[in-house]
């Protein structure tokens, strides 16, 4: 069976080709990596010859553009809507499995308790817009596929970009950090989003929501992480208004992973999920 992982640099990509050693690399480079092949998911020829090379039996579709506030210009739509629909496409074609990352921001948060898979949807900004759009493109498609939603995804990467990361380089700079306690969120440590999702994508399709089994705000998430250098202090709870972002966030993200239980797999734990992290990037 062939493998396919398109956007394996990134944080989600990255976890998953740790557990997938064997499978073919897409990334964003000209590689001489024999595991690794050049995609440009906004050039369908660049997606169409890989798919011709190498007949994959499943695609993971990590690649995206995750910054909520640069998505608000809809000129990521390209990557996010356009990109992601061309694979879809192809995935049609060659007759290849899709297991499509998407995430809670498909809800509108003004839910008093975490969103379950049947939750009406209803986006409040352009990133939650591109992931719905995606979502149901798949739904009317004609390929197997899983959709796997998630949240605050955090943990070990080269690009050091998700909130886990940047709030330690902050912390560790003396600087304080500034995180809304009014926004709620189940995060999940990168490297368990990438073992259930490859256990889901073994046996099941449709939606499925995976996150970790803590509903918390993201100043807590914050205050965990930083707690563990005794730097807690550092962290500065504001509201949204305060926080001034560009795209509107929902106050409630979580989600209601349990359905993962009804199939055999755990939740994955917060705690667990956050020393891993810390263990792995600095010895903590």
């Amino acid at each position: 069976m062939t493998t396919l992982i398109i956007g394996a640099q990134g944080l989600v990509g990255s976890a998953l080709k740790k557990l997938l050693p064997e499978a073919v690399e897409g990334v964003q480079l000209e590689t001489k990596d024999k595991r690794q092949v050049y995609i440009d998911i906004t050039k369908y020829e660049t997606l169409f010859k890989v798919f011709s090379n190498t007949r994959p039996n499943v695609v993971y579709l990590p690649a995206a553009i995750t910054n909520v506030d640069k998505c608000e210009d809809v000129s990521t739509n390209l990557v996010n809507i356009k990109g992601a629909t061309t694979v879809l496409r192809l995935c049609e074609q060659f007759e290849s499995k899709l297991v499509y990352f998407s995430s809670s921001y498909v809800f509108d948060g003004e839910s008093e308790f975490p969103y379950d898979p049947l939750s009406e949807t209803n986006p409040i900004n352009n990133y939650g817009m591109q992931k719905l759009t995606v979502e149901n493109l798949i739904l009317q498609g004609d390929c197997e596929a899983l959709i796997v939603r998630t949240v605050g995804v955090f943990g070990t990467e080269k690009l050091k970009k998700n909130f886990g990361k940047t709030v330690v380089s902050n912390i560790f700079s003396g600087k304080k950090v500034f995180v809304p306690k009014d926004q709620y969120m189940n995060p999940i440590n990168s490297h368990d989003l990438a073992e259930v999702t490859i256990k889901l994508a073994s046996k099941y399709t449709g939606i499925f929501h995976v996150a970790g089994d803590t509903c918390t705000t993201k100043s807590d998430f914050a205050r965990r992480i930083a707690k563990y250098f005794g730097l807690e202090h550092l962290i500065i709870p504001v509201s949204s208004e305060e926080m001034k972002q560009k795209a509107k966030r929902p106050k409630m993200a979580c989600l209601d992973s349990y359905g993962l239980e009804e199939v055999g797999i755990s939740v994955p734990s917060l705690d667990s999920g956050i020393l891993h992290f810390l263990q792995t990037e600095y010895n903590a």
